[in-house]
């Protein structure tokens, strides 16, 4: 599993304070990300991209965001959510 961020489009994107947000908790979004993966989603990188702010919650904050909505979504929670990352934002 290859995962790379790209610093500078975050940047860009979302600015210089959620840029640093994310480095000085590195050790939460790195366990965040492997999470989703465990969770057999296809394009975590995608994902990371387009939903960094709910990768910045401490790991037991995101863990139980997401289960909950895993739990309302239903078996086929993966594809639902890659089909629709608006079900993501509501979780920020």
């Amino acid at each position: 599993m290859e995962f790379s961020i790209d610093f500078d489009k975050i940047s860009e994107i979302y600015g210089e304070e959620v840029l640093r947000e994310m480095q000085e908790n590195m050790d939460e979004v790195i366990k965040n990300v492997n999470y989703m993966y465990m969770l057999e989603f296809n394009d975590v990188e995608d994902i990371f991209e387009r939903e960094i702010l709910l990768f910045l919650y401490d790991h037991d904050t995101f863990k139980d965001k997401l289960n909950k909505l895993i739990y309302k979504l239903g078996l086929n929670y993966v594809e639902k959510i890659e089909n629709d990352l608006s079900l993501l934002e509501s979780l920020q």
